[in-house]
């Protein structure tokens, strides 16, 4: 067979393919109808989420230099270390990993939200657990697809609450796995560029996913505050401490000082010189001591207000007006072009079959002829 014979039976065969699709419109109609259907039914039963979101933006102190000057040399021979950064370490970066830890969930999901769709407030945890009910297509999917999860729970269902067991977290596995699906509900990201940070909710009431991205802002800023100034404010209160020692120990050399005075007022002795001599060079050095302190406790204090992080709200929280999920429209769509794909696909498949059985006849009859 020539290579023009060869290309005129693809034309055929391409021709031919499309008279086959278009006897078959029907089937291709009602295939696309009943999946359309199901795309309807699986839009409708689905259960409607709304979506709340802020942005903020951190004002980083990174680089800051030391403004003690002569006082750091003094107190570094003191044993005081006033070049104290506020945790350059924790970058926005890693903000996603703070807001996904346990920790973090569980005391986020344990914060009294209010449900206006349902006119009462509690915590996502039991809304989720006690009183939010699965879909029509949730218990189809639970008990078809999900049954041996479901009979794995029947008889390995564990009686442990949620506690505390010294630096051990303990759940039970269905605790486990609703803070698991709860995770899923929040997004956090950071651009590495501008550091602009975006935390996105989504909840099943408006009131609720707004509520629950501010929860999930004012804790985050405060764990990163408490990072940042963690350093600063243990070396504030170490200096503290100091000058507390120093002033009074100061003070204590003073009234010593002053008593010697009186004592030896009318006294001209060698002993008694010396011994004012003594007092007096011990109140000099106490005194230099603790007003070389006061300063510092006073540049620690205002080291702690410049290491405090800033955080600029970019983009507010706002209550969501409109749904998030589901997006019927577009799933009806989805659906219907499915059930078309499929059903030309089905065609094709059968067309193949029919053709290659109709060639393979054709070859043998062709080898009988030769023989």
């Amino acid at each position: 067979m020539t290579e023009n014979e060869s290309r005129s039976t693809q034309e055929i065969d391409l021709l031919a393919l499309g008279k086959v699709i278009w006897s078959r419109k029907r089937f291709i109609i009602k295939l696309s109808i009943i999946t359309s259907i199901i795309g309807i039914f699986i839009a409708i039963t689905n259960k409607v989420e709304f979506e709340a979101s802020c942005k903020l933006l951190p004002e980083s102190h990174e680089g800051g230099q030391n403004n003690f000057g002569s006082l750091g040399g003094l107190a570094g021979l003191a044993g005081i270390n006033l070049d104290f950064g506020g945790g350059g370490l924790l970058t926005p970066e890693l903000y996603p990993e703070i807001v996904y830890s346990l920790p973090f969930q569980l005391e986020v999901i344990n914060d009294t939200l209010k449900f206006e769709r349902f006119g009462y407030q509690t915590t996502s945890f039991n809304y989720f657990s006690e009183i939010d009910k699965p879909s029509p297509l949730g218990y189809l999917t639970k008990y078809t697809i999900g049954l041996p999860r479901q009979l794995r729970k029947l008889f390995f269902k564990s009686n442990q609450v949620t506690s505390q067991e010294s630096d051990f977290i303990r759940l039970s596995l269905e605790e486990w796995q609703l803070v698991e699906s709860f995770r899923d509900r929040m997004v956090i990201n950071v651009d590495t560029e501008s550091g602009v940070i975006m935390v996105r909710v989504e909840m099943p009431d408006p009131i609720a996913a707004a509520q629950l991205t501010a929860n999930i802002v004012d804790l985050l800023t405060n764990e990163i505050t408490e990072y940042k100034i963690e350093k600063v404010r243990n070396n504030l209160e170490f200096i503290e401490s100091s000058y507390n020692d120093a002033k009074k120990e100061f003070e204590a050399i003073q009234v010593e000082l002053a008593e010697a005075t009186d004592r030896n007022k009318n006294m001209s002795s060698a002993k008694a010189e010396i011994e004012l001599k003594r007092l007096q060079h011990e109140f000099d050095v106490a005194f230099e001591v603790y007003k070389g302190l006061a300063t510092q406790v006073e540049q620690a204090k205002i080291k702690l207000k410049e290491e405090m992080p800033v955080f600029t709200i970019l983009e507010p929280v706002k209550i969501p007006v409109a749904k998030s999920k589901p997006r019927r429209t577009l799933m009806v769509v989805i659906f219907g072009a499915m059930g078309f794909l499929l059903s030309v696909s089905i065609i094709f498949v059968q067309f193949m079959i029919k053709d290659s059985g109709i060639l393979n006849s054709q070859n043998d009859d062709d080898k009988g002829k030769t023989r």
